[in-house]
């Protein structure tokens, strides 16, 4: 009888051994799971911190004169690629936040709280709407969930189509001396 009840009670010592190192590692991962959070935060903060400190003035009129059709229109096609770049980038860091909402690692509250609320209705601002199809499109696209947020951002009565044939002015920027992709 002794020795039954010595295997019983190493087998509950045993056990709650077990539990001890399960309660330890559900610990250890919830903590991880924070500190995971927490960087991924940091992180997105940054980056978009440091995307804000690469406005200058040139950007700054830029993007002012986004939604006039008339200003746009007035653009040469190095200020539309300077804007191509930083809508780019800027979209790239929406992507990033998205990914890591999709992965667990951000809550979708953390999108405001980034600063990635206002790309709402987006496709309404004519600069963007010239833009997009070659940011959404071809080679270097951004990915699905981007363009998901971008699309269903818009209601399809707010877009607009661009005003600005931006082939005819990458040709008369080069003189027509470089040829569009696929001639």
């Amino acid at each position: 009888m002794k020795s039954n009840s010595l295997a019983q009670t190493l087998e509950l010592v045993g056990l709650a051994a077990i539990l001890l190192s399960l309660t330890f590692v559900v610990l250890e991962l919830r903590a991880n799971n924070v500190q995971a959070r927490g960087q991924a935060f940091q992180t997105l903060g940054i980056a978009t911190a440091e995307w804000h400190q690469g406005f200058d003035d040139r950007m700054n009129r830029l993007f002012d004169q986004a939604g006039d059709v008339d200003l746009i229109k007035q653009w040469s096609y190095s200020d539309w690629l300077a804007v191509e770049r930083i809508v780019r980038s800027d979209v790239r860091l929406l992507e990033t936040a998205l990914l890591q909402v999709h992965e667990g690692l951000l809550d979708e509250s953390a999108l405001g709280q980034l600063g990635f609320g206002y790309f709402e209705n987006w496709l309404s601002i004519p600069a963007v709407a010239c833009i997009w199809p070659r940011i959404s499109e071809g080679f270097g696209r951004v990915g699905p969930l981007v363009i998901s947020r971008m699309e269903t951002g818009t209601r399809p009565d707010q877009r607009v189509t661009c005003p600005v044939d931006l082939g005819a002015l990458r040709k008369e920027s080069y003189g027509g001396l470089q040829r569009e992709a696929g001639e």
